[in-house]
């Protein structure tokens, strides 16, 4: 878990919402390698999660973006933090038209500067998937049962693994699909035997009677990732 999803998911649980019911996102990483990235060609790609927080410090302070990709449109709401609490930004909403990207307002007026910003947030996101991704998988402590008697917030126990791109349909995967615990699996791309690509959605796997897993993402800059040789 990276210092900054630690602060943002505080944040979030004050608030009295699951985080665990989110993909989190450390796009700092991201905001400084794809800035500039086309938002018509990327603000359409379709979104590895369905209900996702993504993170990120600036030199104009830290932010926080809810994006829920539903099937007509997606939604995002945006927070500024800063050292005296949080500024909320406003919510918007963008979708498809006609093969460009069209953005109206979801509750009511947003600042144009605002929704600019966001919307390029989201695209430089978008941009970075195709690129390594490290990521933070929480499970819920074996203590939290006696501390939510006490009033007390649940803690999580974080392991880090790394989610590579799609490798060629010919390269070995590796890995296994049994897990016994119920986990979320992101959207991802599929090629098939005739060459045509399709997007496979997000789905749920695993037994919830034994536990959930959620993750959170660091997104890497370009220098710190490492080739394979």
């Amino acid at each position: 878990m990276t210092p900054l999803i630690k602060e943002m998911v505080k944040m979030v649980s004050v608030a009295n919402l699951d985080p665990t019911q989110m993909q989190w996102f450390d796009v700092t990483g991201a905001i400084k390698e794809y800035i500039g990235y086309d938002q018509r060609k990327y603000l359409l790609h379709p979104a590895p999660y369905k209900n996702m927080m993504l993170c990120g410090s600036t030199e104009q302070g830290d932010f926080m973006l809810s994006v829920l990709a539903e099937k007509e449109a997606t939604v995002v709401t945006g927070w500024i933090i800063k050292p005296t609490g949080y500024k909320a930004l406003g919510s918007f909403l963008f979708a498809e038209h006609e093969g460009e990207p069209k953005v109206g307002e979801v509750d009511g007026p947003i600042d144009t500067q605002d929704q600019s910003m966001m919307c390029a947030i989201v695209t430089m996101f978008y941009a970075s998937l195709d690129m390594k991704v490290q990521a933070y998988m929480a499970t819920p402590h074996k203590a939290n049962a006696s501390r939510a008697k006490r009033g007390l917030k649940p803690l999580y126990d974080w392991n880090t693994v790394v989610i590579e791109p799609s490798k060629p349909k010919n390269e070995p995967q590796g890995g296994t699909h049994a897990t016994p615990r119920r986990h979320q699996v992101r959207g991802h791309w599929r090629t098939y035997k005739s060459g045509k690509r399709g997007w496979v959605k997000e789905c749920w796997k695993g037994d919830a009677s034994k536990g959930a897993v959620f993750k959170d993402y660091k997104i890497k800059e370009q220098d710190e990732i490492r080739c394979p040789s």
